[in-house]
């Protein structure tokens, strides 16, 4: 019985249907390889779209063994495994129920890709991205690589609560009370665990405190934290807001960020009304305003495009528009529910409006996008407007799905309006959405 193992596939393609194995390899709990083979495809002659990937060949493989004949072996030692780990589980399990493995008898533990999506309070990412951030580098897409680095990340994520174990680093700060961390890529990975830094960030988001202590936002630096941490998923914060030391709860710095944001944008909305309101007073009557003829003065800012107008060609686009800073995925949702920690993004009408299509997705701990990636998980079509797509009848974010799917760079489902709803019903957010239709 070996208490734990680490499996993984390289593979012809995305689809356990028509894709076969090419490489596969595991390793226990200790690292120690229990098996590294290559694989002949039994029907699939070549997988340029895999090879550019995984860098294997059909010739490298060639005088391999069929995966079929490794099968028993393999399911020898999955049965014998205490738990089995995958990072994204459901690509091996679907490659091994396409073999007839029944994988509802083996014991698989939680899929890594989707503990650090909880850990984290965001999408899935790559096994790059998430081994990054614990600073695990490896050469991806090497299946011996991938299970090396998957079995040092599970082991992270299973550890003592991340924040804890980030703090562990922390020396004092000349604050009192107050710890700090003597490398900038330490600070870096607090605060977006914290979600004060977006997961990409390569240095410090700014930050600004908008309190007690201040009119309107005001730039802050984050200069330390309590030890231990408030919680297991939250921290107390000092934050230096002018010369002054304040103590903040990460919670409420993070929705400062949102209101700050939405009282600088209102403050200058208002001042643009002002000017323009001052501009049609000073204009004497017949005198054509800049933009519409006469030269501008220096520094002023274009007219908006004529697109741009009301009743134009953007009109019904700028319309669909949902401020998704305001949306924060919840993290008390059921993590069973099929938009739990998944990119969602938008594009054409539907029954909700988009603001209530994005609220719904957010409350099921759903992070709702504004364009295509790699990473997006869903993207919901609702009917487009002609004028906006044009004789193809398809969005750019439909298109980009679409070839990003066909490159083999993402899995994205498309649904349309009535999946959308039946996903957000079994998600127990169907009787709301019915009642907005």
């Amino acid at each position: 019985m070996t208490e734990l193992i680490v499996l993984d596939f390289e593979t012809t393609g995305l689809d356990p249907a028509k894709d076969e194995v090419l490489q596969v390899s595991m390793v226990d709990q200790d690292g120690s390889v229990l098996m590294n083979e290559y694989c002949r495809p039994e029907r699939v002659t070549s997988w340029p779209d895999a090879e550019k990937i995984n860098g294997i060949s059909p010739e490298q493989v060639a005088g391999c063994p069929a995966f079929r004949a490794l099968l028993p072996r393999v399911v020898e030692l999955l049965a014998g495994a205490g738990q089995i780990v995958a990072y994204n589980v459901s690509f091996e399990r679907g490659f091994l129920d396409a073999y007839g493995v029944q994988t509802d008898r083996l014991h698989w533990a939680e899929d890594p890709m989707q503990l650090f999506a909880a850990r984290m309070g965001g999408p899935r990412r790559s096994l790059t991205a998430a081994a990054g951030y614990f600073g695990i580098t490896f050469s991806a897409h090497d299946a011996l690589e991938d299970v090396k680095a998957t079995l040092r990340l599970y082991q992270e994520l299973t550890a003592a609560p991340l924040l804890e174990r980030l703090m562990e680093r922390a020396v004092p700060s000349e604050e009192p009370e107050l710890f700090t961390f003597e490398e900038e890529e330490d600070w870096l990975r607090l605060l977006k665990a914290l979600g004060l830094c977006a997961f990409t960030a390569k240095t410090r988001k700014a930050l600004v405190y908008h309190g007690l202590f201040s009119d309107g936002p005001v730039p802050c630096e984050v200069v330390g934290f309590e030890k231990p941490p408030l919680s297991e998923d939250s921290a107390v914060l000092g934050l230096r807001v002018w010369e002054r030391l304040l103590r903040v709860c990460d919670g409420y710095l993070r929705e400062m960020q949102t209101a700050g944001a939405s009282k600088d944008a209102a403050s200058a909305a208002q001042s643009k009304r002002r000017a323009a309101s001052s501009a049609r007073r000073e204009t004497p009557s017949g005198t054509k305003r800049a933009g519409a003829g006469a030269p501008r003065a220096s520094g002023e800012k274009p007219a908006a495009k004529a697109g741009a107008k009301s009743g134009g060609r953007y009109a019904a686009f700028a319309a669909k528009k949902t401020d998704l800073r305001a949306l924060t995925p919840n993290p008390d949702a059921d993590p069973e529910n099929p938009f739990f920690g998944r990119a969602v993004v938008f594009t054409g009408d539907l029954a909700l409006s988009r603001a209530e299509a994005a609220a719904a997705v957010a409350a099921l701990g759903g992070k709702v996008k504004s364009s295509v990636s790699k990473n997006t998980d869903y993207l919901v079509v609702g009917q487009q407007e002609a004028g906006l797509v044009g004789a193809s009848g398809h969005s750019t974010k439909e298109l980009r799905a679409k070839e990003l799917n066909e490159s083999g760079k993402a899995e994205i489902r498309l649904l349309d309006e009535a999946a959308f709803l039946a996903l957000l019903g079994q998600a127990g957010a169907g009787g709301a959405a019915e009642k907005e239709k």
